[in-house]
């Protein structure tokens, strides 16, 4: 076989610049190895999130639903049982204290009055007879005409009788009592909220007739734990704030914006929680609406750390994750206390600035170091 040589050394020369190509990719190798390599490290640490330790406020605000409420109520009743003869008012309607509500009719009632006005008529007669008897015996025992005896036996008589006037004029009075107690009056200036019974109903004695709110001033009363009986004194202010209205408070927000009202009174707890009742003035809210009392009580300090960081490994030993200034990490165990929103207390080999992770913590152990994500 017959080559031309002008083909063989074309043919060797481009072996020969595919050769030196290949050995320069190779040459390159190492330097773009080189300069790679940082990234690579940085991608095989533990990416995670963190959050600074917070020391707890000096005071804390809490809120406790309630329901708002005239500060004047009653269920006006009839003392005696009879028929409901007249009713004067409306629901809603607005009445005056001492003003007429409803009228209750009691047949035995009437001739008790009667009876005792004739008794005194009577005595009051008995007894202006026998004041002129005296007078005429006094005068025959001045003449010698009557006996000592006669006199002392008339004014006697008539010390008797006036005494039995007295009594019958006591028993006029209560049976005056007795009959006005068949108009049920209002005991102060309220709303009529409710009407339990109608006229010609039967009416048994103590049974209420008509609900009455007063009109004077509003009150809340709400239930807190027993503990707080100590801290909470009668007219300490508080904030109220309607319920639908109320933004969340964490703990954290400042003082929210309300009405103002103060504790009137605080109840014991036997068993369950303390009642305790705040007074309220007349602007801002009404009777029946749903309201939020806030109260700023004093915390003791402490530290607090996001929910999110708290690591439940199941064995009861609760923890967190520290990241010191190299960022290594360590575990710390703590003793959870109260809930705030988002929040929790804990107490554990902790300061206030120390950081703590709260997402990645499954893919990191103890001693490896971290990159937190900014």
């Amino acid at each position: 076989m017959i080559v031309d040589p002008v083909k063989r050394k074309r043919f060797n020369c481009r072996e020969l610049n595919c050769t030196a190509a290949l050995l320069a990719c190779l040459s390159l190798i190492p330097l773009a190895a080189c300069d790679v390599a940082p990234n690579v490290v940085d991608e095989a640490l533990p990416v995670v999130r963190m959050s600074v330790v917070e020391a707890t406020p000096d005071k804390v605000h809490q809120r406790y639903p309630g329901t708002v409420r005239a500060s004047e109520r009653a269920r006006a009743a009839f003392l005696h049982s009879g028929i409901l003869a007249e009713r004067r008012v409306e629901r809603g309607q607005r009445v005056a204290a001492g003003e007429v509500l409803a009228v209750l009719h009691n047949p035995a009632l009437a001739p008790a009055v009667a009876a005792s006005r004739g008794q005194v008529q009577e005595f009051s007669a008995r007894i202006a007879q026998l004041e002129r008897d005296l007078e005429r015996t006094r005068a025959l025992r001045a003449r010698a005409l009557a006996a000592e005896a006669a006199v002392d036996r008339l004014e006697t008589e008539l010390k008797a009788v006036r005494l039995g006037r007295e009594q019958a004029n006591a028993r006029l009075d209560e049976a005056r009592k007795q009959a006005g107690e068949l108009i049920l009056r209002a005991p102060f200036a309220a709303a009529v909220v409710d009407l339990l019974a109608e006229p010609g109903d039967f009416v048994a004695a103590g049974q209420p007739v008509i609900g009455l709110a007063g009109i004077a001033g509003l009150e809340v009363e709400i239930r807190v734990p027993a503990s707080l009986r100590d801290v909470l004194i009668p007219g300490m202010p508080v904030i109220v704030t309607p319920a639908l209205r109320t933004a969340h408070d964490n703990g954290r927000s400042a003082r929210p914006n309300g009405q103002a009202g103060r504790i009137h009174s605080v109840g014991g707890a036997d068993h369950g929680l303390a009642p305790v009742v705040v007074a309220l003035g007349l602007d801002g809210l009404q009777a029946g609406e749903s309201a939020h009392v806030h109260l700023e009580l004093p915390s003791p300090s402490g530290l607090r750390v996001p929910l999110a960081a708290v690591v439940d490994s199941g064995d009861g030993s609760p923890h967190l994750l520290r990241v010191d200034a190299e960022d290594i990490v360590h575990r710390v165990s703590i003793v959870p206390g109260r809930m705030f929103d988002g929040a929790i207390e804990v107490q554990g080999g902790l300061a206030a600035g120390d950081r703590v992770i709260v997402a990645g913590q499954g893919r990191v152990l103890p001693g490896v170091r971290v990159q937190v994500q900014r």
